[in-house]
């Protein structure tokens, strides 16, 4: 099958899946995708292993039944290569099935994404397939990457992301203070969004992820952050702004438990881990904490575990993986032993 990632972490995504599948062989297929052939299992394995947080570098997968270097497609035009992949897919398909299409780049490529697309699209409805923008409970992925090209009719549900290659695009909205908040957004879109009355916001200058947790029905966020916030964030009586670090916070909190703990904050991964453990003081028993590792690329594999291992000590973690948002770091969600 074939698996996504942000590019700097290719390496990183192919040292998990070794360490946790019985991979056979891993061909890399463009900057920022690979196929993974297994000696046993297949791509429903290979996404429980994502699910639980051993794969935390693969955004997306998508099934392969078929897979060439892409210079054996270099004579065909981009209508001869949608040709090339309906020829694969339609053999598995019946008419009235109903799919979903995703067509992307990985690296430089002759043919824009777009000019396959569309007489794929065509041939595919053709031949009596409905094709619909989202929700159907297979999909056709087409992947053409600087060294190989693939393609492959598989389940939605195992895509760990119903957005090709997992490039996952959230609108820039008018009251959004920072583009942290595109972060929260994407992770609510996996995990839902939490519940509860009372948030606390580590780091939170410009104040983002205190908004984000409003207008999802937090009745009262502690943003916390020696900087300033925007003023349409102070501008909300019920964001309380706490001028101080987070570990002096924390120190003198004296309220009532509260209900979630998000941190966004610039600091080497353990030491966030360390903080998270300390916070635990203040968090409810199954409270929830949304977190940042900052791994940059040197051995972020280790990074994450040592963090994680760190973070073991408070909290039992039930998503981890690296967002489309995220740039050199992963996303946790944990809960409160």
């Amino acid at each position: 099958m074939l698996f996504s990632v942000a590019p700097d972490y290719y390496r990183s995504a192919v040292a998990e899946l070794r360490r946790s599948l019985p991979v056979r062989k891993i061909l890399r297929v463009g900057e920022d995708a690979g196929v993974v052939r297994l000696d046993a299992g297949g791509q429903a394995e290979v996404a429980q292993a994502a699910i639980a947080g051993d794969l935390r570098f693969v955004r997306h997968l998508a099934a392969v039944d078929e897979d060439v270097k892409t210079a054996q497609l270099d004579d065909l035009d981009a209508e001869g290569v949608a040709d090339w992949a309906a020829d694969v897919v339609l053999d598995e398909l019946d008419t009235g099935d109903e799919v979903s299409l995703h067509v992307w780049d990985s690296g430089e490529v002759p043919w824009a994404p777009g000019k396959i697309r569309r007489p794929l699209l065509e041939v595919l409805m053709d031949n009596g397939i409905r094709v619909v923008t989202s929700g159907a409970e297979q999909t056709v992925s087409l992947c053409v990457g600087t060294e190989r090209t693939t393609v492959g009719l598989g389940s939605s549900g195992l895509g760990l992301c119903d957005w090709a290659g997992g490039r996952i695009r959230l609108a820039k909205r008018k009251e959004q203070v920072s583009r942290a908040e595109l972060k929260l957004e994407e992770l609510f879109g996996f995990i839902g969004a939490p519940t509860g009355r009372v948030a606390v916001d580590l780091g939170a200058s410009p104040g983002g992820w205190s908004r984000i947790l409003r207008t999802h029905g937090f009745e009262r966020v502690y943003a916390v952050d020696p900087a300033d916030l925007d003023e349409r964030v102070l501008a909300d009586d019920e964001i309380h702004h706490h001028r101080t670090t987070a570990g002096e916070f924390l120190d003198h909190y004296q309220g009532e438990p509260v209900d979630l703990i998000v941190n966004d904050m610039r600091m080497v991964p353990h030491m966030t881990a360390v903080t998270m453990v300390d916070a635990a003081d203040i968090l409810r028993p199954g409270g929830q904490v949304v977190v940042t590792f900052k791994l940059g690329t040197s051995n972020p594999v280790k990074q994450t575990d040592e963090s994680l291992e760190t973070l073991a000590a408070a909290y039992d973690p039930t998503f981890i993986r690296q967002l489309q948002h995220n740039r050199h770091e992963l996303t946790v969600v944990a809960t409160r032993r």
